[in-house]
């Protein structure tokens, strides 16, 4: 099972997920048990709320943003009005938990 470490203001959490899960769903059970300073709402990648930054051993390659993730991230100001859908898969790109697939390790960024 892959391994989660939640990085954010109150430290560090760490927790296994099932593969081909998706991250939103380890998100809101930390969050309503208090572990976790992230927000979210909807679930379903409309809001916005889940904004997060991930790092992972594959890092470093492409990542194909799907459609409505893409357009969230730029209508909160995320990504530039002209971003593509193809962006680095680096710590750096901006991601939604909900439209995240856990397939391996990952560290999580939650910047609030």
């Amino acid at each position: 099972m892959p391994e989660l470490h939640f990085h954010s203001a109150i430290g560090v959490i760490a927790v296994s997920a099932p593969a081909g899960t998706r991250l939103i769903d380890t998100v809101r059970t930390l969050s309503r048990d208090g572990d976790l300073p992230l927000a979210w709402r909807c679930a379903q990648g409309t809001c916005g709320a889940c904004l997060i930054h991930i790092e992972h051993a594959g890092s470093g390659g492409t990542v194909m943003l799907g459609g409505m993730e893409r357009n969230v991230l730029v209508r909160r100001g995320a990504l530039p009005k002209d971003a593509r859908r193809e962006q680095p898969d680096t710590v750096a790109t901006p991601r939604l938990a909900c439209h995240v697939i856990v397939l391996h390790d990952l560290l999580v960024y939650i910047q609030k």
